[in-house]
């Protein structure tokens, strides 16, 4: 602890509480930008929904579903002539319940456990943010862990369905809290989030001439997705054992269907292990439509 100079100021007209906090945008560790762009809503899409999947650097959860604050009391103690004083304080924790289906859920099995910064959205939008010493807006830094569970009974349990447990790490960032209002609502930023799509494997992975065929479909209803028409759609993010892979032809006939047949090479030849794309969607200059990263087993 280090006390800090101490000014006494004004007192302000309004005694309103700030409303709850309802979502959470979520961004990769110590992600910048100005207070003037981050009221923006053309600041935020370009790390939620850029032109391409590279450029990502974040996204918004919803979580109207609920939210409690679990971040324990000071740290206070008592001498032994029974002398009390705060001697610790204690960073941020609160659990919070994902309006999203067990699908949305499941790409966050590969986050658990990881670092990220963490911006509250309250009710009426208001930004919860931390600034740097440079003036610029960056989240509160901290861990994110979701829970593996089966659905739960009951209607009232079946609302912490869906459950992250997020910890702030720097209590000193609240000590720099600002209040940002945006000039676009909270349902507005959730919009720009892309829509989810499920990519599975129909027929694996041929190794004689390359091909696989997969299936799209809109995550929540099932319905084919129709829309990954062209092969520099589907991306190869991972590789195993080969360098160079990538989607290099496309048989959409069935699109109508979700269906869709892909040669994916490597810089020579046949991919020889197993490998990891995505398929995206791109309403210049957003990404509109995003799937799950699938392992293409072979």
């Amino acid at each position: 602890m280090s006390c800090q100079t101490f000014k006494f100021t004004g007192t302000g007209q309004c005694k309103q509480f700030l409303q709850d906090v309802k979502g959470l945008i979520i961004v990769e560790k110590n992600t910048t930008q100005t207070v003037a762009q981050a009221k923006t809503l053309a600041g935020w899409q370009a790390l939620i929904c850029p032109a391409t999947t590279a450029a990502i650097k974040g996204t918004y959860l919803n979580i109207d579903r609920g939210f409690e604050t679990k971040t324990p009391a000071p740290e206070m103690a008592t001498s032994n002539t029974g002398y009390k004083e705060k001697t610790k304080d204690l960073p941020v924790e609160f659990t919070a319940y994902g309006l999203i289906s067990y699908s949305d859920y499941q790409n966050w099995f590969a986050g658990d456990g990881k670092e990220f910064d963490f911006v509250p959205v309250l009710a009426d939008g208001k930004l919860l943010t931390p600034l740097t010493s440079a003036g610029l807006q960056i989240g509160f830094c901290g861990r994110l862990y979701t829970t593996y569970d089966l659905p739960k009974a009951g209607a009232a349990e079946k609302q912490k369905a869906h459950e992250f447990n997020i910890f702030f790490d720097d209590v000193e960032q609240m000590k720099n809290l600002s209040v940002i209002t945006p000039d676009f609502t909270r349902k507005e930023l959730e919009a720009v989030v892309p829509v989810g799509i499920n990519i599975d494997v129909v027929t694996p992975y041929n190794v004689a001439d390359g091909t696989v065929v997969l299936k799209a479909t809109k995550r929540g209803t099932g319905q084919p997705y129709a829309g990954f028409t062209t092969f520099a759609q589907w991306e190869v993010v991972e590789l195993t054992t080969d360098a160079g892979g990538a989607a290099t032809a496309i048989t959409a006939t069935s699109a109508s269907l979700g269906l869709y047949t892909l040669t994916f090479l490597n810089s020579v030849a046949k991919l020889t292990g197993d490998f990891k794309i995505q398929a995206v969607t791109v309403a210049a200059p957003n990404i509109t439509y995003l799937s799950n990263v699938l392992n293409v087993p072979i």
